[in-house]
């Protein structure tokens, strides 16, 4: 921030005294917010003010160009009643891409008698709902402009439709918190459980990639298709919001045929597209940053034991001691009750992916491929801990296990008992 030009304290205090005077309501506080009560404005920031007042329901928007060492800085004034201001804070924000905010608040000037209770260090507002009902429906507006040969709706849709899908994601995601509007779209490109492309695919639909509406289309399709299955595990939060039917489809597959069906062009004269639409189980991976995905193909298999590279700490390497394949064994346990869940493998990178994606990551022996546990299933394991035992040829994991962690669907791999004799000779 530039301090020797953008407004100072006096700046803000003659504000406060300006607003409290323009309004013939009894005003009970006022707040900075945006860039400067997160200390990250520029010269050029504009200053968000929320003025407070009291009696019957009431909203205004004013606007100012003040003047301030010989510049102009834009003063943006939203006046509400308090009680209005304080239930609009239990509504999501309509630019966090669905996401819960804890945005820092700065307080100007308060009556007495209100400080107490507008006297917030941040202000929060919550998620939004799991719009999957909505994101099925853009979904179906971008295939008839695609039909209708209306690039300019195609691309309108598909930017709604972009929107949408971090607020249905986020159901298998950690939770994340955002500051602001910049921060939430970079956390909703960012989210660690998400189809294959599902970055690139989020910036074309958003207009910010190039591509023909054909393309455009099938990135949307992707990102519908590819979220269908990574939600499948919370059908019923899904029917909290969308209603029984909907999260029966999702179950069942009739939402994966729908999105086949809008794949097929209405028209019968229409050209054929350049890129292919999705087909429905298409994407069952997430990618991991730096690193193949889960599920990938190859065109050449993976080198064997310690001949795959990798970018794990050499000091943490040097104390591994691993199997001929170049593995340790990782034993993984509930976080907080210590319950032990499953047993796998990880190579050198699988455990560095481990330690700094915080998602369980092994090495498939079957496959030969990496996997990260929850990638296709949905049953996420969120890491914690990584212990190192004294022979270092085994991992102690300790996750944050959802759902089963269990391929049979078993909360553990460990359900079937055998019977224990005591080894005890009778007298």
């Amino acid at each position: 921030m530039d301090h020797a030009q953008s407004p100072d304290s006096g700046f803000f205090d003659d504000w406060a005294a300006r607003l409290r005077a323009s309004t013939d309501r009894p005003v009970v506080g006022i707040l900075l917010r945006g860039s400067h009560a997160r200390r990250a404005a520029t010269a050029h920031s504009d200053v968000d003010v929320d003025v407070l007042v009291g009696g019957a329901p009431y909203a205004a928007r004013r606007a100012y160009l003040a003047e301030h060492s010989g510049r102009l800085t834009h003063v943006s004034v939203a006046a509400r009643d308090v009680r209005s201001w304080v239930t609009r804070l239990g509504e999501p924000a309509d630019w966090a891409f669905g996401l819960p905010v804890t945005a820092p608040v700065r307080l100007i000037w308060a009556d007495p008698h209100w400080r107490d209770r507008i006297d917030l260090p941040v202000l929060c507002q919550p998620a939004d709902e799991p719009r999957l009902e909505e994101l099925i429906a853009t979904l179906g507006k971008v295939a008839s402009a695609r039909d209708a040969d209306d690039p300019l709706g195609a691309r309108l849709a598909a930017a709604d439709l972009a929107r949408l899908c971090p607020s249905v994601l986020r159901l298998a995601n950690p939770s994340v918190r955002v500051v602001s509007r910049r921060s939430a779209f970079a956390a909703a490109l960012d989210l660690p459980v998400a189809p294959a492309g599902y970055r690139e695919d989020m910036l074309r639909c958003l207009g910010l990639r190039p591509g023909s509406t054909d393309q455009v289309w099938a990135a949307a399709a992707r990102l519908v298709a590819g979220t269908i299955p990574l939600i499948r595990p919370y059908a019923a939060e899904a029917a909290q919001v969308a209603g029984p039917d909907l999260a029966d489809a999702l179950l069942d597959g009739r939402l994966e045929r729908y999105v086949t069906q809008l794949g097929t062009p209405s028209s019968a004269s229409r050209e054929p597209t350049g890129v292919p639409a999705p087909r429905a189980r298409q994407w069952l991976t997430v990618p991991v940053p730096d690193a193949p995905v889960t599920g990938a193909h190859r065109e050449t298999p993976e080198p064997p034991g310690g001949d795959r590279p990798s970018r794990l700490d050499p000091a943490i390497a040097a104390r591994l001691r691993r199997t001929p394949d170049g593995l340790v064994a990782a034993v993984v346990r509930q976080h907080d009750s210590g319950e032990v869940l499953m047993v796998a493998w990880m190579d050198d990178e699988a455990l560095h992916r481990t330690l700094t994606t915080g998602r369980a990551t092994y090495w498939s022996r079957s496959r030969r491929e990496y996997w990260v546990k929850g990638a296709t299933s949905g049953h996420h394991q969120y890491v914690r801990s990584v212990a190192l035992d004294c022979d270092g040829d085994a991992v102690l994991v300790s996750v944050d296990q959802v759902g089963a962690a269990c391929h049979t669907g078993h909360r553990t791999c460990f359900f079937t008992e055998l019977p224990v004799s005591s080894g005890e000779v009778a007298s």
